[in-house]
């Protein structure tokens, strides 16, 4: 049995874990993905902030933790937890100061869900599926090459944020400039605009997600905080995963012509490309003293459910490197699991399977100029290993 004081200096870097495998690896597109060499699935890590803290990788693992209840998001001395990142907007969303996560666990989550039903999903597809075309006409009169990230993967996603939170058509773009200085470290002005439509969502109620957690008394404060939540959440692992998926299909010719001869098939390739894209490390902190895989987890410590690697389980998924649209059952953990499931998960599969439709419909043919090279260092690990630039071509 191994114990924790909180203070231990051995462990390794996250970066290390993330990258330490030199083994190939079918999606080359993104090798951080490889499972590292160390199999334990919870280990002792330094984070790209410098700090101590638990990795968890086991498939079984995360799952278990992720019904723990000894687990949670808040930390009884914000001020000197371990943190994951060292950026001041992603610290921020996963302080839970504010307590933002236990707000949304006890009656908040509920308000929320009719906003990413099936039904609302329903509404918002036409729409989205008009950006995606406008995208890309933009991208088919410029001509190639262009930047998959910057001209079609972010501003469809960010778009789509857009008309959830209920930014007025005419604000749209507004809306989509302050979430992009949000992405890049910039808070405030987020939090200033989130708080203009709050006010004038109290004034003119609507089906927005503003006007809803409006309705519920919540403040201006914690409204903004949730705003930044879905912002993170929402755009890094949406925008990623398309990215990754439209380089997945393009290196993978054979299944992107049976897609496209077959467009049923979509839905299940999209749980694969989930799968494999990866995901950030869910920073999460213990309540109590937890016995896990033959480790001690010490309350307050920093816990990291790595759904990536998770993923690449082999204990859960035959030839986990294997990339396979057929896959099912696909138990995949990208999107959580329990009470930890992401409450946006049916607007990410719908985002995926129009930006996906479109391009195969549209663009089969696209693919990038060059590979797409992993960035190397700490900060890969929480870009996700690709580059925020990726020149196509078609």
């Amino acid at each position: 049995m191994t114990t924790s004081t909180g203070t231990e200096t051995g462990a390794e870097s996250l970066a290390g874990v993330l990258l330490a495998a030199d083994e190939p690896f079918a999606h080359r597109a993104c090798p951080h993905l490889a499972p590292p060499r160390d199999p334990s699935p919870v280990r002792r890590v330094r984070t790209p902030a410098g700090d101590q803290a638990w990795l968890v990788t086991g498939h079984a693992e995360v799952r278990e933790l992720l019904r723990d209840e000894r687990i949670g998001r808040s930390h009884p001395d914000p001020g000197n937890r371990a943190r994951y990142a060292g950026n001041p907007g992603y610290d921020q969303v996963t302080s839970d100061q504010h307590q933002v996560a236990d707000a949304l666990h006890q009656g908040l989550r509920d308000a929320l869900k009719p906003q990413f039903a099936a039904r609302r999903m329903q509404q918002m597809r036409p729409g989205v599926e008009a950006v995606a075309a406008e995208l890309i006409d933009q991208l088919v009169a410029a001509g190639p090459p262009a930047d998959l990230h910057a001209d079609f993967s972010a501003p469809l996603v960010l778009t789509a944020i857009a008309d959830v939170l209920g930014a007025p058509e005419a604000e749209r773009a507004r809306c989509v400039e302050v979430m992009s200085r949000g992405v890049a470290g910039e808070v405030a002005p987020l939090l200033g605009y989130v708080g203009e439509l709050s006010a004038a969502k109290r004034a003119n109620p609507d089906d927005s997600l503003i006007s809803r957690l409006c309705a519920t008394g919540a403040p201006d404060e914690q409204i903004g905080q949730i705003a930044m939540v879905l912002q993170f959440a929402g755009f890094g692992a949406t925008v990623k995963q398309i990215d990754y998926g439209l380089l997945l299909l393009a290196r993978h010719e054979a299944d992107r012509e049976l897609l496209r001869r077959e467009p049923t098939r979509l839905v299940w390739a999209m749980e694969e490309m989930l799968r494999v894209a990866g995901s950030l490390s869910l920073p999460r902190y213990a309540r109590a003293d937890i016995e896990i895989a033959g480790e001690t987890i010490r309350a307050d410590d920093l816990v990291l459910l790595d759904l990536t690697l998770a993923n690449l389980d082999g204990r859960s998924f035959d030839e986990p490197s294997r990339f396979d649209i057929g896959r099912a059952p696909n138990r995949h953990l990208t999107f959580g699991h329990g009470v930890w499931t992401c409450l946006g998960a049916p607007l990410a599969r719908m985002l995926l399977t129009t930006a996906f439709g479109a391009i195969l419909d549209r663009l089969p043919g696209l693919r990038p100029t060059l590979d797409a090279e992993l960035a190397t260092g700490d900060g890969a690990a929480l870009s996700g290993g690709l580059p925020e630039r990726i020149d196509v071509s078609w």
